[in-house]
């Protein structure tokens, strides 16, 4: 609900719903006002383009594009990295970068998983972007493991990190040696600038960072499945949660 102000006063006046709210004469005067400013068509230009653009002129003009892109669904990186760490029972994802980065992942994934949705933030700020984010993805990696006590972190960057070049190998020895995190704690890492690529790459490299923890080292077993045949699918940046059911049934 939104309040509508009364005319040359800052005063409520009535609460009007969305829909009604910008028909009011205070906001339609508005619109005419900022219409001038920007130059926009008048209303017999804007109906005129709207019937012309339900002709088949128009319609071949848009037949005959050889490539088009409207509005296409991506995203940055960490995005995607964030949805293939938190697939991972037990894992905590530590964004290694700025608070709202976080903050946004973890409200988009929360509006459409309906569910809250966990990740970790090294909290950069200015002095970390000038002199490095080493202590403070120290500090994380220590309060993250006392607070929420995950089975495994995966630590990834963006924009900021990757501006000035963070390391994250050798943070994360670091942080062992400093004992944040035990020696034999597993950490999986990937570099995921969001000025790169979308969050369909992100995902696949975050993957990739977690299978190779897993797979490296004297002490890396191969799963045990019984004797049976086993196949493992990585669906990539899947949000429908019908769609892994329907994996799980067909298996």
């Amino acid at each position: 609900m939104t309040t509508t102000p009364e005319t040359n006063s800052h005063i409520p006046l009535k609460v009007l719903d969305h829909t009604e709210l910008f028909k009011d004469e205070v906001y339609t005067k508005q619109f005419e006002t900022k219409r001038e400013f920007e130059n926009g068509a008048d209303d017999a230009e804007v109906n005129r383009v709207l019937e012309w653009t339900r002709t088949w002129e128009y319609r071949e003009k848009n037949f005959a594009r050889e490539a088009l892109t409207v509005n296409p669904a991506k995203a940055c990186q960490p995005l995607g990295r964030v949805l293939a760490a938190i697939g991972f029972e037990g894992t905590l994802p530590i964004v290694h970068g700025s608070q709202g980065c976080v903050a946004y992942f973890r409200s988009h994934f929360a509006r459409h998983f309906k569910e809250p949705s966990r990740a970790a933030s090294t909290s950069m700020t200015e002095d970390a972007a000038v002199f490095g984010g080493i202590n403070n993805l120290v500090e994380s990696f220590a309060n993250s493991t006392a607070l929420y006590k995950p089975k495994h972190i995966a630590v990834s960057t963006t924009c900021m990190a990757e501006v000035i070049g963070e390391d994250l190998f050798a943070y994360i020895r670091t942080a062992r040696d400093q004992e944040a995190i035990t020696q034999e704690f597993p950490v999986s890492y990937a570099h995921t600038p969001s000025f790169v690529g979308s969050h369909l790459n992100g995902y696949d490299v975050m993957i990739k960072g977690i299978l190779d923890m897993v797979t490296a080292g004297p002490d890396a077993k191969a799963p045990q499945t019984g004797g049976k045949p086993q196949l493992n699918i990585f669906p990539g940046f899947e949000t429908y949660l019908g769609n892994l059911r329907e994996y799980r049934r067909i298996r």
